[in-house]
Order: C-alpha cells, then structure tokens, then sequence
C-alpha cells in the first residue's frame, strides 16, 4: 500500500505553467487533463557518473522503478527550487547545493507535468536515504545508462530527463 498522501496538493498550471489553482495527489494521478509541477534532481560526481535511485515498493508511481537522483512534486505553497531541496533531503538524507537547468511540459501516458530539472554534484553515495521512499541508490557510469536502461525498470521521467540534459540519445 503506497505511503503518499493521496490529499497533499500541488500546483494546478496551463501549458504555460501559469498557475490556475491545486489539486491533490490522487486527482492529479487519476485525471491527465491535470497539469501539475514536479522536479526532477540529477547528481552526479567527478568520475563521470550520475546517482540513480530505485524507488520504495510503496510508492504510488512507478513502485520498485529506477528513476532519478531525487524527484517529486512540488507542493502548493514552495517553488522548484524549495521542492527540489526538500526532495534531496527527504529522499537520500543529504544537503546539497542545486543549480537550475531546465523546465519543460512533459506528457506521459497517465500524467502530465511542468517539471524544472535540477543538477548537483556530490562524491559520496547517499547511505541515510528514506527506505520508504528508496529501497537502493547506485552510481551508473554516465556512457553506460543506455545499457543499464535496457536490463532494469527505469522510470519514463527519468529517461526523459536524462535525454533532456543529454545524458542520452
């Protein structure tokens, strides 16, 4: 049974991420008309590699998926870049400085997400994470996600994210 509070609201927003009200978790999940905010937290290291996650089978999407340094939503009341902090210290139990990238609509076959993307650097693998949001954390060699893509369950956030910042082709 999935951990996340089903009434916790996020930004309701148009295609232009103009912000138009809230709607909550569950209804943001149940109808794709439902434009929300999220982020999406890409950390990497100096030996050239990104930290990916495997998330908690108590998740509400994608249980037990890679995805993703850190992701969530944002709630209603922060902006990106509060959220994305918040999502780096509630999921891997770490502080970290995040520098902004990019933001982009992105559609998916149930959802659909005006997501900022944030980028940091960091040398040492998380080991206090969240195991009701994480089960494991791993290094991946940046010219290696490809294949580490096609033998594990990743997120389709994720791979959008990693081709948006050019980690992949």
């Amino acid at each position: 049974m999935p951990y996340d509070n089903q009434s916790e609201l996020f930004y309701l927003v148009d295609e232009q991420d103009k912000v138009l009200g809230s709607v909550s978790r569950k209804k943001a999940h149940q109808d794709r008309s439902k434009i929300h905010r999220s982020i999406g937290i890409v950390l990497t290291n100096s030996l050239n590699q990104v930290l990916l996650q495997k998330r908690s089978e108590h998740k509400d999407t994608y249980p037990e998926f890679w995805t993703l340094s850190a992701s969530g939503h944002v709630t209603y009341g922060q902006t990106y870049k509060q959220a994305a902090e918040r999502e780096v210290e509630e999921e891997l139990g770490i502080k970290t400085s995040l520098e902004f990238v990019s933001k982009k609509l992105q559609t998916y076959v149930d959802e659909q997400e005006y997501s900022a993307i944030f980028s940091g650097v960091i040398e040492e693998k998380p080991s206090k994470f969240d195991r009701t949001e994480v089960s494991k954390v791993e290094w991946v060699d940046i010219d290696k996600l490809l294949e580490f893509i096609k033998n594990h369950d990743v997120s389709p956030c994720c791979i959008e994210t990693l081709k948006i910042i050019g980690y992949l082709k």
